[in-house]
């Protein structure tokens, strides 16, 4: 049985985004922080999650329409990660006791009684979730529902019941390994066709005998031959482990298999339980949230009051900004200084991870593409082994980018080439966003080239839109964009005067 509440349907994507650049550029550390509330596990799944984002809309679709159940079942979804979680636990621990370089000296009898203390552990766990389930089912998640059923249908009471019946038959193997074994005789007289008959237990009646292991074949004619000369004791303990050998199997398949169950359990309610930690920071501080919406058309780019979450966490405020575009492939932000062009890159980029994640967005609407590989280019402390200078930096990433990149993808550029001159920096430019015009790529970038940024914005070409952070009369900074020309400033010199006027006590 197979668990689909996730689907990863682009094992792919890990070969393409580069996770570490992410993670720095989006400042997305504190957002797994926040959604893994102390949880490591929770971390490490979100984390992965998000940096292979889903690019199928029916499954990005299924996992909002889960997530909103989650919502409204927050307690079941935490109850069955944290089940899981236990379960594996102590499986676990039970694995660690027969680890393989022992195996050659443990007893076969040992080795069943371990994978049944296991399966015991396991299937309490199993019996939990499955009776949660049962009791709690009223979702409108078609996969949860599907989960719910095929979940419920296999592990049964009386499945269940069945199982903990038959394990707890073999905890006889902790008074005696002797047992009742049938066989043909082969070729030089050797057994062949070897089945096990009945496990003995010399302290119980003949009755408890008779009860014994009923579902093994049984025959009324056999003979007890009672071994007592030692130098024959060795192939007697082998014929015994070869006769349990197949229980073993048996038992153990089960594990395995319980336990590849459990895993699934754990790491796509861990998943939801991620998102959940993220709800309800967000609520408890009055920032919006909405599930996104995919245009498979023309590019889109729709947004209502969207917050950055990083100042959200760090500051527990922000400035949100909102804007609405079709058909444009280049999105060329300038501005002051200070003004929150980066701050909006960022909160993009995390906003587009969040939803091709599979979770809500931070903004009040939300309707974008979805993007079959993310990228940022951001700048980079200068080497420190010397080997290259800043722009050769930035060059070797770029020429990684290039290499990786694949069409309908999203680049997020932060004052690129802004490690050499102005006019070096506006050529460099043009070439990149002519380079990757022609493959459906959609690009945000920052940048205070004014020639680069002014000369595109003459041709008036209608791929381009020309973003900028503005500022009020006085030199205050209003942390939005608005749509605008490219200005010959940056506006530096209000950040002059008010850390002069700050360093000189006035």
């Amino acid at each position: 049985m197979e668990i689909k509440l996730i689907a990863t349907d682009n094992d792919a994507q890990r070969l393409k985004t580069d996770s570490k650049l992410l993670l720095r550029d989006l400042k997305l550390n504190l957002l797994l922080d926040i959604i893994a509330a102390g949880d490591e596990e929770l971390r490490k799944i979100s984390c992965k999650q998000m940096m292979m984002p889903a690019t199928q809309k029916s499954e990005l679709s299924k996992r909002h329409s889960v997530l909103r159940d989650a919502i409204n079942h927050f307690d079941l979804f935490y109850k069955i990660y944290q089940w899981a979680c236990q379960a594996l636990d102590k499986i676990q621990t039970y694995d660690d006791s027969t680890k393989l370089k022992y195996n050659y000296i443990i007893p076969v009898p040992k080795k069943i009684l371990t994978q049944v203390e296991t399966a015991l552990a396991a299937l309490a766990y199993l019996e939990n979730i499955s009776g949660s389930l049962r009791r709690e089912n009223k979702f409108t998640s078609e996969a949860l529902l599907s989960f719910c059923r095929e979940f419920t249908g296999y592990y049964t009471d009386n499945f269940l019941k069945e199982v903990q019946a038959f394990l707890h038959s073999l905890s006889i193997l902790k008074k005696t390994d002797a047992v009742s074994v049938g066989a043909h005789l082969g070729k030089g007289l050797k057994m062949s066709d070897m089945s096990l008959l009945r496990i003995l237990d010399n302290e119980g009646s003949s009755e408890e005998k008779k009860g014994l292991l009923s579902f093994v074949l049984k025959s009324d004619k056999f003979h007890e031959i009672k071994i007592e000369t030692t130098t024959i004791e060795n192939e007697v303990r082998e014929i015994i482990d070869a006769s349990l050998t197949w229980i073993l199997k048996t038992v153990s398949d089960f594990n395995y298999t319980v336990k590849h169950q459990l895993e699934q359990l754990k790491y796509q309610f861990g998943f939801y339980c991620g998102a959940l930690n993220l709800y309800n920071f967000l609520k408890e501080r009055g920032i919006k949230t909405c599930f996104p919406e995919f245009s498979e058309g023309s590019k889109v780019l729709k947004v209502s009051e969207l917050y950055d979450l990083f100042l959200v966490i760090k500051d527990r405020s922000a400035v949100a900004n909102s804007i609405s575009y079709e058909g444009v492939s280049n999105y060329i932000i300038t501005g002051v200084n200070q003004g929150g062009k980066t701050t909006f890159l960022r909160s993009f980029g995390t906003a587009q991870l969040l939803a091709q994640s599979g979770y809500f967005t931070p903004a009040s609407q939300y309707v974008c593409n979805i993007y079959q590989s993310i990228f940022t280019h951001f700048p980079e402390d200068e080497d420190s082994s010397l080997k290259h200078g800043l722009l050769e930096q930035e060059l070797l990433k770029l020429h990684d980018i290039v290499n990786r990149i694949t069409p309908d993808s999203l680049l997020l550029l932060n004052e690129t080439f802004a490690t050499t001159t102005d006019y070096d920096a506006a050529y460099l430019a043009k070439e990149l966003l002519s380079g990757i015009g022609d493959s459906g790529i959609t690009c945000l970038f920052v940048t205070h080239n004014y020639e680069f940024s002014h000369s595109l914005y003459r041709k008036k070409q209608s791929e381009n839109i020309f973003l900028r952070a503005d500022r009020e009369e006085g030199g205050d900074r209003c942390f939005r964009l608005i749509e605008g020309e490219p200005l010959k400033t940056g506006h530096a010199l209000d950040l002059y005067q008010e850390v002069m006027k700050e360093s000189s006590g006035s």
